[in-house]
């Protein structure tokens, strides 16, 4: 994801200078243009926009703490936005952190997966003041269709979480639908075209159903990462004394899926296969 919203921000003319743990994910970006910096905290330094994406709290952890990490090295005046999924708890600790520094912090989860990243078409969830918002929509732009002011960064993230329940339980319910259909005798692609006339046929059914009659399970949103957004919004439910019943069977039915947790997220369809037996999934 990161990569791809580089290469847009390449493609803008943008003046880059890039960091990643893994260094050699950066060689194609410095091939287009980018400068490349031996340390997060180096690659923030003469920026007036940073933009961080990483997959969760324990690399937000890693790149934006320490002494070479964004925050040792981010200018008083630049806007950091952080477009990662993360828990509402670690949103709070960098925006508490960044305002006992005096610096701009954005919280900016997206909406969309790889294709949207490299179109230019994510949807930007975004928590923090108003005028940083505003000012960092020129990086926006380049990257999305869209903003939504929510308000707080933590509010941001708890968004971000809920769309990806929302996400995860149309997920399993179709991959559910095409393993009943198919034992009862019709064939993945017709089930496929059977549902893409019906009311449910959203975006995200439609391109399962896809996958599913392909078995192409190339990990767009991978089982693994599925699985840890929901446990972010399990805690965050539990924190707001709430519960999400559907969320958490969609979660029990990813976590029995975990043996094919680098896959994409419709490879949960292997489930309920006729392949398997029925006791794999009653269990």
């Amino acid at each position: 994801m990161g990569g791809l919203m580089a290469t847009r921000l390449l493609d803008a003319r943008a003046s880059l200078t890039v960091w990643n743990r893994t260094s050699e994910r950066a060689a194609p970006l410095v091939g287009k243009g980018a400068k490349f910096a031996n340390s997060a905290a180096e690659a923030v330094r003469h920026a007036h926009f940073v933009v961080v994406m990483v997959e969760g709290d324990s690399a937000s952890q890693a790149v934006w703490n320490g002494k070479d990490g964004v925050f040792a090295g981010l200018r008083p005046d630049a806007i950091a936005i952080d477009c990662s999924t993360l828990s509402p708890v670690r949103t709070q600790a960098l925006t508490e952190r960044a305002g006992r520094l005096g610096m701009r912090f954005v919280a900016a989860p997206v909406s969309g997966s790889l294709p949207q990243a490299e179109a230019g078409t994510l949807m930007f969830l975004a928590g923090g003041a108003e005028r940083d918002i505003e000012e960092a929509g020129i990086v926006f732009r380049h990257l999305g269709k869209g903003v939504h002011d929510l308000g707080s960064p933590p509010l941001a993230s708890l968004s971000k979480l809920a769309v990806n329940g929302m996400l995860a339980c149309q997920v399993v319910a179709a991959a559910e639908a095409c393993g009943f259909l198919e034992r009862a005798g019709l064939s993945l692609d017709a089930v496929s075209k059977l549902l893409a006339q019906t009311p449910v046929a959203s975006p995200i059914t439609m391109a399962t159903l896809r996958q599913i009659a392909a078995g192409n399970y190339d990990p767009l949103f991978p089982i693994s990462m599925a699985l840890k957004d929901l446990e972010y919004l399990a805690s965050a439910s539990d924190y707001l004394g709430t519960s999400l019943p559907m969320t958490n069977c969609a979660q029990d039915l990813l976590d029995r899926a975990r043996p094919w947790k680098s896959q994409n997220i419709s490879a949960v369809a292997k489930l309920f296969s006729p392949s398997l037996p029925v006791e794999r999934i009653r269990k």
